[in-house]
C-alpha cells in the first residue's frame, strides 16, 4: 500500500485555448474526483497533463485518465501527456493507454 498523499493540481493558463494542469501526488480511488475540475466544460480546446510528479496511480487513476480523455473528444478537445515518469509511461504501455492518450517522447 503506498503512502498516502493527497492530490494537488496546479493549474496554468498558457493561452486561451489551453490548460496545463500540474497533477502531483497520488492519483487513487479518493483522489480522482478532483479531476472533474479539469473537464472541458470551461472552452479550452488542449488540456495539456503533467503526470511527472504522481507518486502514485491505481486503476481508479487509470480510469479517470481515461474517462477524462473521452470527455475532451466529446468537447472537440485534445489531451496531451507532456510529462511523467518512467514508471507510469510503463503503467501506460503495459494497458495500452499509451495508444489512447498522446504521451511525448521518451
Amino acid at each position: 500500500m503506498p503512502d498516502e498523499r493527497p492530490l494537488h493540481i496546479e493549474i496554468a493558463t498558457p493561452d486561451p485555448t489551453t490548460v496545463r494542469a500540474v497533477l502531483k501526488g497520488d492519483l487513487a480511488y479518493d483522489t480522482v474526483a478532483q479531476l472533474a475540475a479539469l473537464a472541458p466544460a470551461t472552452g479550452y480546446r488542449l488540456l495539456e497533463l503533467d503526470l511527472s510528479e504522481l507518486s502514485f496511480v491505481d486503476s481508479s487513476g487509470l480510469a479517470a485518465l481515461i474517462r477524462l480523455h473521452q470527455q475532451a473528444e466529446l468537447a472537440d478537445a485534445a489531451l496531451r501527456v507532456v510529462a511523467l515518469t518512467p514508471h507510469l509511461r510503463g503503467m501506460l504501455r503495459i494497458t495500452a493507454l499509451d495508444r489512447l492518450l498522446a504521451l511525448p517522447p521518451p
